[in-house]
């Protein structure tokens, strides 16, 4: 078999079901070669193609590439073929087709199976029917009202419609349709209508199927939102649109006792109880066992983390600080409950304490102190409320247990059911160390009084938990410390210890004998009697350490060192405690804040004034008073260098002072001679030029004045020469008539010439004294010399002939 051969490079060769364009460069027409077809194309043919984004005919890089196959459409398609041609035929096959009239602009719809070649300029589009299920449709538009009318029941994709129907159904261009999937299950538009693809380029859309507990929401070119209720298959209007934020369907909020919702009423209604709601109106909606659907005139208020606010648990013994929005009133809230604030009203508020009152609320305690540090700086973020997630919200898989073969109850068969977020029993932790109310620990054997802005003033006595108000805190109590007890560190804080408490101290006396020693004690107290009075004293360390040990001085002052030394516990216990009896000891009391000291520990006494003691102490005396003496006379001489040294800096900066002030006013005299020479040059040069200018002034005036004297002398020059000009044209013409009149008067009589002579002579001067008059004034010479200058050409004996005419003339010009 012989083998085929490409065919040459101008050779178009077209299989059947292809079609190409070829462009005749030498007279711009385009024709259509449809296949089978076999054509040798002229240097002068281009093959072309329509590029249809552009709407022009682009150049093929070579045969095969301008190539096309044919625009088919197989059964349940259809084609949108843009410029149609007039008489609606189509490309012959075999055959090389010219130019054919075209309707631009218009779109056909031509339903499958098809398939032919376009018209150069033609557009097509092959688009498959739309098969509809129950929860789908197509959204379409009218671009041909005149056509879409034609076929009514098409365009709804009806078989028929009824004549009431009919008449009432009327089409308008740019009108948009939505054609469901309930009503039609497949659907393709006749002529004057389009089906519109959404976003991703898909013509069959997708409704929204919702079951019980879901709802979706609907809005609309105008704004206003359509809320739908499941069970339902929900299609949109033409003008409408889902909204799609977290999903088209959305599960209704379950609300119970501790949930509840915040909604704002954005218009008036009446709900089913009958009760009127006006326009921003605020509601809370909480119960049991309620199911909430938004409705178009509520709006959610959001929270921070959700829309649906939760209760928080209130330990026992804890307690949660609530502001009033309203009143601005901060009440306390006890455990244990679980509290649910009102949104409208109420907010959870968190105190925070300064630096002093965590050191007297909770002495000791850095975690405290740290916490409401870091709240003073700026709000912590709170973990979020332990809660139920939202219902459209993606529940977490279940933790695998043995049970984990079990059906999942967040299928999403199982929509009836509420997503708790959990399997297994629910265990949650709740850490409000930090988050309640400001609660005090007062210890057993300890009490505290509890004080509030308006002066109010209770005592707690421990063991127990005492929940402070927002005004309230600890009564401060500022104690001595040290031995022996001095004010200079005092302790601050808010617990007073009623029982047990011990204070130890030392003291300083002097025997009878004068010697000094010092004892050291430690004070049993106890508080007693009714508990006002046991914060009457802020400092009730001082107030028992000086009168005790004022007692314990009087009474050493009495005694010798020897029997104080031997009896010093007795004495000072006989001192403070009073004598023993029978019965224990009456004890020290204190009327002012119920304190009383119910025993006393007494050390040994140590001696520091003795003979030696003495010696040590004259000698140190002596060696004080000369070092006293040593240290005043060297103070003294100091006190006087110094006083020179001051009067030597004042005399050096009195003398600076007076340097630097001469100085500165030679700095200004010379600075004023420079501004004033200066001033003075500046207004020399002001005057010199002044003159320029004037000089300049001055010899532009006669530059212009002798401009114009030169303008008016060749204007007067000018009308001189033409003048002058004229009357040689005159004398001219005149001397023609005369010369003709001569030549007249040699054919007369010799008299008849003298008379004419004479006559010529007379007109001659006539004309002379009429024309050269003003020429003679001009020059300024006699009417003769002027005529004479243009007479020169004349024989001399004309002019005694003139002159004796010129009387002549006069004469006769007088009769």
């Amino acid at each position: 078999m012989e083998e085929r051969r490409p065919p040459r490079e101008r050779e178009l060769v077209l299989s059947p079901n292809e079609y190409a364009y070829v462009l005749d460069t030498t007279k711009g027409h385009i024709n259509c070669y449809v296949g089978p077809n076999k054509t040798s194309l002229a240097q002068t043919d281009q093959p072309v193609i329509f590029n249809a984004l552009t709407k022009r005919f682009d150049s093929a890089n070579d045969l095969a590439s301008a190539v096309q196959l044919f625009a088919t459409a197989p059964a349940n398609w259809y084609m949108v073929l843009k410029n149609p041609s007039k008489d609606g035929h189509n490309p012959k096959p075999g055959l090389a087709s010219g130019f054919v009239e075209l309707q631009v602009g218009k779109k056909l719809i031509i339903p499958g199976p098809v398939s032919f070649a376009l018209w150069p300029g033609q557009m097509v589009k092959v688009v498959e029917g739309h098969r509809l299920q129950m929860n789908q449709y197509l959204l379409i538009r009218v671009y041909d009202a005149a056509e879409a009318n034609k076929d009514r029941a098409a365009v709804l994709g009806l078989d028929v419609v009824d004549d009431a129907d009919d008449d009432r159904i009327s089409f308008e261009t740019g009108e948009k349709r939505v054609i469901r999937g309930t009503d039609v299950s497949f659907y393709m538009p006749p002529n004057g209508v389009e089906v519109l693809p959404d976003e991703d380029g898909r013509y069959v859309r997708d409704a929204v199927t919702l079951q019980r507990l879901e709802y979706c929401v609907l809005v609309g070119d105008d704004g206003k939102k359509r809320y739908v209720r499941g069970e339902a298959v929900v299609f949109p209007e033409p003008s409408q649109r889902f909204v799609d934020e977290g999903g088209r369907k959305r599960r209704a909020i379950e609300l119970s006792e501790i949930t509840g919702l915040h909604v704002k009423v954005i218009a008036p209604y009446v709900d089913e109880a009958g009760v009127a709601h006006a326009e921003g109106e605020e509601l809370f909606l909480t119960g049991k066992n309620k199911i909430y659907f938004p409705r178009d005139e509520h709006a959610v208020i959001k929270s921070e983390l959700t829309e649906v606010h939760h209760a928080i648990a209130i330990p026992a013994g804890e307690g949660r600080y609530v502001l009033n929005r309203l009143s601005g009133e901060i009440e306390l809230k006890r455990g244990p409950q679980m509290f649910l604030p009102d949104p409208r009203r109420e907010v959870i508020t968190r105190r925070v304490l300064s630096d002093r009152e965590c050191a007297l609320l909770y002495p000791g305690n850095d975690e405290a102190l740290a916490v409401n540090r870091g709240l003073r700086r700026g709000p912590v973020a709170a973990p979020p409320p332990v809660a139920a997630p939202r219902k459209d919200a993606p529940v977490p898989p279940p933790v695998p247990g043995p049970g984990a073969g079990a059906r999942d109850p967040f299928a999403p068969s199982n929509v009836n059911m509420f997503a708790r977020g959990f399997v297994a029993p629910r265990t949650i932790m709740l850490d409000t160390k930090f988050d309640g109310a400001v609660a005090v620990d007062v210890w057993s054997g300890y009490a505290a009084q509890i004080v509030d802005r308006a002066g109010a003033r209770r005592v707690v006595r421990g063991p127990v938990t005492a929940l402070l108000e927002w005004g309230e805190t600890l009564e401060a109590l500022a104690l001595s410390t040290g031995t022996p007890k001095s004010t200079e560190h005092l302790l601050h804080t808010g617990f007073l210890q009623i029982a047990g408490n011990q204070v130890s101290d030392r003291v300083d006396v002097v025997s009878s004998d004068l010697v000094e020693a010092a004892v050291s004690v430690k004070y049993r107290v106890s508080f007693e009697g009714p508990e006002e009075r046991w914060f009457a004293v802020d400092n009730y360390v001082k107030l028992l350490c000086d009168h005790a040990s004022s007692l314990i001085k009087a009474a050493a002052r009495q005694i010798p060192v020897r029997r104080l030394r031997a009896e010093i516990a007795e004495i000072v216990r006989d001192t403070v405690l009073g004598k023993k009896s029978e019965g224990p000891r009456a004890g020290l009391a204190f009327a002012e804040n119920g304190m009383r000291v119910t025993d006393v520990e007494v050390h040994e006494l140590e001696v520091t004034d003795g003979e030696v003691g003495e010696l040590l102490s004259s000698a140190q005396l002596h060696a004080i008073q000369s070092a006293v003496e040593v240290a005043e006379k060297e103070s003294a001489l100091a006190d006087r260098r110094r006083l020179e040294e001051i009067d030597r800096q004042l005399a050096q900066a009195e003398h600076q002072t007076k340097l630097l002030r001469a100085q500165l006013d030679e700095e200004r005299e010379g600075r004023l001679f420079v501004l004033q020479e200066h001033r003075q040059a500046q207004h020399a040069r002001l005057l010199e030029l002044k003159r320029l200018a004037e000089i300049a002034d001055t010899a532009r005036e006669a530059e212009v004045r002798e401009q114009r004297l030169l303008m008016q002398a060749r204007e007067a020059e000018v009308a001189l020469l033409e003048r002058q000009r004229q009357q040689e044209l005159d004398l001219a013409r005149l001397r023609e008539q005369t010369e003709a009149a001569v030549r007249q008067a040699g054919a007369f009589a010799p008299d008849l010439v003298a008379a004419l002579t004479r006559l010529g002579d007379a007109q001659l001067l006539s004309a002379l004294a009429a024309n050269f008059g003003e020429l003679a004034a001009v020059e300024g010479r006699g009417l003769l010399e002027t005529a004479r200058k243009f007479l020169d050409f004349m024989p001399q004996t004309a002019v005694p002939t003139l002159r004796a005419a010129k009387p002549a003339a006069r004469e006769g010009d007088a009769e």
